[in-house]
């Protein structure tokens, strides 16, 4: 459903944050992006949901070239990829629901949203979605009183209220401790194989590579260097993707 071919970035400080980056996403996959700290990983996300545009190559998504949209059609496309965010990003003094709500805003429009006049066809799918990802009882609860956990998961749920076809999740686990890290990747395990949402997610830790992902990509210096089984990542690619003097720390 995704082809990326020779993308490029190159920001005007002069960084060149991708070199030439190939690679297919097929349907219900859940795809993993490895690689150091400055490796390209969160640019080659936004890339693929045009919060950057690329300075060259290509982006297919189900056969529509992405790089070249502008306008409605653009918005169009956005509104099929979900986003997931280190750091949540809620409004803290509002409720679950409310947060989860906002994942409608495309459909729904500012005026609506502002004044909470969503359709009861989406305050049922945010129900169903706020279950899914283990929060039901907690519709109420403001954002800023929930675990750093229970707060991803909430992100997740706003992010399926956006009916996506494709779930970007940029270091969804690196502000958690280890448990809740475990927790929340169970989660989007369950959205990738329950909904069928394909998942493209960037990590740090092979630990959790090995037991969610079904195929990963590693990158080094904007440079795709690996593609291929969790599993087939033995200590000389570890080497090889974080440097020499590098120790894998496990989650477990």
């Amino acid at each position: 459903m995704l082809q990326v071919k020779e993308l490029q970035k190159v920001y005007p400080n002069g960084t060149h944050a991708l070199r030439g980056v190939d690679f297919e996403v097929a349907k219900g996959e859940f795809l993993v992006i490895i690689g150091l700290s400055g490796s390209g990983k969160s640019t080659l996300l936004r890339c693929l949901n045009r919060l950057h545009d690329s300075s060259s190559g290509s982006i297919q998504f189900e056969e529509t070239e992405v790089t070249k949209l502008k306008g409605r059609p653009l918005r169009n496309y956005r509104s099929t990829i979900g986003m997931i965010f280190q750091h949540f990003n809620l409004v803290p003094r509002k409720s679950v629901m409310t947060n989860v709500l906002t994942g409608a805003l495309a459909r729904t429009g500012i005026f609506k949203s502002i004044f909470g006049m969503y359709s009861e066809e989406d305050k049922k799918r945010a129900l169903e979605y706020i279950k899914i990802v283990g929060l039901e009882g907690r519709e109420n609860h403001r954002a800023d009183n929930l675990s750093g956990g229970q707060q991803q998961r909430v992100a997740i749920a706003r992010a399926l209220m956006q009916n996506p076809k494709v779930l970007l999740a940029d270091e969804p686990v690196a502000s958690l401790d280890p448990a809740t890290s475990h927790s929340v990747m169970q989660y989007l395990k369950k959205v990738n194989e329950e909904l069928g949402v394909t998942i493209i997610c960037n990590l740090h830790f092979l630990s959790l590579v090995r037991q969610y992902a079904s195929r990963v990509i590693a990158l080094k210096d904007g440079l795709k260097i690996y593609e291929g089984e969790p599993l087939d990542i033995d200590e000389e690619w570890f080497r090889t993707i974080y440097g020499e003097e590098a120790v894998e720390v496990t989650i477990n």
